[in-house]
């Protein structure tokens, strides 16, 4: 095969800013929220035309969550953006995913909710179908995944994995069925082939294993079942995260998951991808360009770090909320306490560097980090001794939770996946890397 290059971008989440983002009732969902509603156009719009401007790359592919959540006049809109790229001469391949389809989707305008016209899962080959569909050499149109030729000679296997309601998060038996037969085809006509699926197949962090919404179901067969067939590289989406991870079936073939951020929220990243060939694959992590938007004078990585970071506080304070008196002490010492305080309360050594750091800041930037990939904080570092301090002090209680967690027969190590998920520790950038996939 020749060398294949695209731009990978997802979690778009467009928002048609008619629709209404303002007032009461938006400022108080965008508390908890940690992308960009009332910009999200503005950023797209600001992204494809930077992308539009390369002459080098010829394709753009999207794995899922093109819209906020399924408004008619988003979708609309999104797709004249997509048609300014096909103007532009650049071939665009989408799949759709669970935000893309909702009865009752909604805008913001003051103190109220406005109702707005939804899309169903049925409207959507038709809206998407000169984006992958009209090139389909097959569709499987019970879940809309399809298979095209992107290049000469490459091929894309796209799994819609959220088609329904029932089905979200999954590749079933009956879709492997339908996907071996495409692999089947591709290898016959001496094809390369990779997958787009909107959920991770790898969870992207470790602890993400223990949410099962935060990667496909069954996750271990389904990557077997790939790399077993001779498909060993996808590109994904969903988590809003930068991640690059490998597995191993039992037979000891390789599969790389390639999990990218949400292009409108931090860390607001999108990929350059090159296929140099069928052993190895270039990955190139790009920035969201600066956008019309008020960023209130910051940065526009900065806007969106900041974003992240409230956001996150605001879910630990959701979370923590209630009458009863160990959430009142847990929602205090949270908000209150500095990580030096802390450290005393649970006769824990903290750094010197972190002991005035307040508590919610450093939650907020932990949870920033490990969304941008290559989470920093790795062995030898202050915060991650803090934190593996905390976990030998609480070991006892820690073993009881493990033992409640085990999963087919697999027991979590709670203490290794949380430092796993601070801290990168596979040896190599989840943001910039050429990976082999052999």
């Amino acid at each position: 095969m020749n060398p294949f290059k695209f731009y990978l971008v997802t979690d778009t989440h467009y928002f048609e800013p008619s629709l209404g983002c303002s007032g009461e009732a938006y400022e108080d969902y965008m508390k908890n929220e940690m992308y960009c509603l009332a910009e999200s156009s503005d950023i797209v719009k600001a992204t494809f035309k930077k992308i539009a401007e390369d002459r080098e790359i010829g394709t753009v592919i999207l794995p899922g969550d093109l819209s906020k959540d399924g408004e008619k006049e988003s979708h609309k809109s999104f797709v004249k953006e997509l048609r300014k790229l096909k103007d532009a001469g650049k071939k665009v391949f989408v799949i759709t995913a669970g935000h893309d389809y909702n009865d009752s989707p909604r805008g913001y305008n003051g103190k109220d909710y406005i109702p707005v016209e939804g899309t169903t899962l049925d409207e959507l080959y038709d809206l998407y179908y000169e984006f992958g569909y009209s090139e389909a050499l097959s569709v499987d149109r019970q879940t809309l995944s399809y298979v095209a030729e992107v290049s000469d000679g490459v091929r894309m296997l796209a799994f819609n994995c959220d088609s329904t309601r029932e089905s979200k998060g999954q590749i079933d038996e009956r879709l492997q069925n339908w996907a071996k037969e495409q692999i089947d085809r591709a290898k016959a006509d001496n094809c390369f082939i990779f997958a787009i699926c909107h959920y991770p197949i790898i969870p992207s962090v470790p602890v993400f294993d223990l949410v099962g919404d935060a990667h496909i179901k069954n996750w271990r067969q389904v990557a077997s079942f790939l790399a077993d067939n001779g498909v060993n590289l996808a590109f994904t989406g969903h988590m809003h995260i930068q991640s690059i991870n490998e597995f191993y079936s039992e037979s000891g073939n390789k599969f790389v998951d390639i999990c990218t951020s949400c292009l409108v929220g931090s860390p607001a990243k999108y990929r350059k991808i090159t296929l140099e060939d069928e052993k190895t694959v270039k990955v190139e992590t790009v920035p969201v360009p600066e956008f019309r938007s008020d960023t209130n004078s910051l940065s526009t990585q900065r806007f969106f770090d900041l974003r992240a970071e409230t956001s996150a506080v605001n879910r630990i304070n959701r979370a923590l909320a209630g009458d009863g008196l160990p959430k009142k002490i847990a929602r205090k010492i949270f908000n209150n306490k500095t990580l030096g305080q802390l450290g005393r309360m649970l006769c824990i050594k903290v750094d010197k560097s972190l002991k005035d750091k307040k508590f919610t800041t450093f939650a907020g930037e932990i949870a920033r980090d490990i969304f941008l990939g290559d989470q920093p904080y790795t062995k030898g570092t202050p915060e991650y001794d803090a934190v593996a301090r905390v976990f030998r002090r609480f070991n006892p209680i820690i073993k009881k939770v493990e033992k409640k967690l085990t999963k087919d027969g697999i027991t979590p190590n709670l203490s290794e996946m949380i430092l796993n998920t601070i801290g990168n520790n596979k040896g190599w950038s989840d943001n910039n890397a050429t990976v082999s996939l052999k």
